[in-house]
């Protein structure tokens, strides 16, 4: 074969070959679906029903527990229940306005910040928003796209 026919045969596969890698990736994308994350905004108690100091179990999206506690006249706190030792559950405890995990005696202050015992970070927050007298959390969500 000689170089004429050889660029002949390059020049028309390649177009060829383009098109079946696209399609290729076309076809991936198609089975495996791109999942983008985004935030949910839920609605979780009204002020007027959350006293100061006190504290109030929900469920995230995923089933996730957290607790929501107010820790000031319109300050309202939302944080795992899950502590980050072990995983047992966290409590709040009103008198002291902090966290406590009774399987090691961990505490965590009103910010989920590790104030005593063995575990190795805070507890996950969720963002808090108040309008007029409702709490709304923001929870991460995935959605495929």
């Amino acid at each position: 074969m000689d170089r004429r026919n050889a660029l002949k045969s390059l020049l028309t596969f390649l177009p060829l070959g383009t098109a079946f890698a696209g399609l290729t990736a076309m076809g991936i994308r198609f089975i495996t679906p791109v999942k983008r994350e985004f935030e949910r905004k839920i609605f979780t108690v009204g002020l007027d029903e959350l006293p100061i100091n006190a504290s109030r179990r929900f469920k995230d999206l995923r089933g996730k527990d957290l607790m929501v506690v107010r820790t000031g006249e319109r300050e309202v706190k939302a944080l795992s229940t899950v502590c980050t030792h072990l995983g047992c559950t966290v409590f709040w405890q009103e008198d002291k306005k902090e966290f406590y995990c009774p399987c090691h005696h961990g505490r965590f202050d009103k910010d989920g910040k590790v104030v005593a015992g063995p575990p190795p970070k805070p507890l996950d927050s969720y963002k808090v928003e108040i309008e007029g007298d409702n709490v709304y959390v923001y929870f991460k969500d995935i959605k495929e796209v």
